[in-house]
């Protein structure tokens, strides 16, 4: 998730802060939650490293636009924003893990010789199930744009990208829960630097806010990468829609001057 889908709520929601010098915050947070992460799934070979650097180019361009609409949309635009893109990505998921085993789970199980054009397929250990993982991404058209979008909601939200970009690997481009995850992990360290350069130039980066968040997301991403390892994909993925969908009316809520 990045981090930022918690992060930028409970700070803004529950601690009160500003908004946008929140954002700032996230995003500098990101950078660290990746740095710290990407490396235990990394080593679990869960990343598809090469996927990940072509996405990135559609990404990086996206969060320093979105970086520059935070920075000028007044913020009861951004949480108003902010709540229905975790609404929708949070529907969309729910949809797809109750709609059975059969069509929820992403199929996985090619042979060696799968056609592979763009030379992005991937395969892994899962431990959980103790069986190998292969996978060839798809609809690599429809995911170039889709990153894109990422970024800017990356770069106007501080989250990193990675409420689009999961189930754009999952749901459109085919891609496993864990590889989804573990590939997003390692992008949006390089997305949220480009969006937290935005907010530096235009003096958002507040370091009372911004050392402990870091301090705090560093903490927990290397729990979090280690527990995910032997996490089945099924819970993974329910967890992620009832945070998102919690996190969602609450900006919302927000926005409207209700919580």
């Amino acid at each position: 998730l990045g981090g930022g889908v918690f992060l930028v709520p409970i700070l803004s929601l529950i601690f009160g802060l500003p908004l946008k010098p929140v954002i700032a915050a996230s995003a500098i947070a990101v950078v660290s939650n990746s740095a710290s992460g990407s490396a235990v799934y990394l080593k679990a070979r869960f990343t598809n490293v090469r996927l990940a650097l072509v996405m990135l180019v559609a990404m990086v361009a996206g969060a320093i636009a979105g970086g520059f609409l935070a920075v000028n949309l007044p913020e009861s635009v951004l949480k108003g924003s902010f709540g229905l893109l975790l609404l929708y990505v949070s529907s969309v998921m729910y949809r797809r893990s109750r709609s059975g085993p059969a069509r929820a789970a992403v199929p996985v199980e090619i042979s060696e010789d799968a056609p592979d054009p763009y030379r992005l397929g991937g395969r892994y250990h899962d431990p959980a199930t103790g069986s190998i993982v292969r996978y060839v991404p798809r609809k690599l058209r429809i995911g170039l744009p889709g990153a894109g979008l990422a970024g800017i909601a990356s770069g106007m939200f501080g989250i990193g990208g990675g409420p689009i970009t999961v189930p754009l690997y999952t749901i459109i481009m085919g891609l496993p829960m864990k590889a989804a995850t573990s590939t997003s992990a390692f992008m949006f360290g390089l997305t949220a630097s480009a969006s937290a350069l935005v907010y530096y130039q235009n003096d958002l980066v507040d370091p009372t806010i911004t050392v402990p968040a870091v301090l705090g997301i560093i903490s927990g991403a290397r729990v979090g990468a280690a527990v995910v390892r032997r996490i089945h994909s099924s819970q993974l993925t329910q967890v992620f829609v009832y945070v998102l969908g919690l996190l969602a009316i609450s900006m919302l809520l927000d926005a409207f001057g209700v919580y």
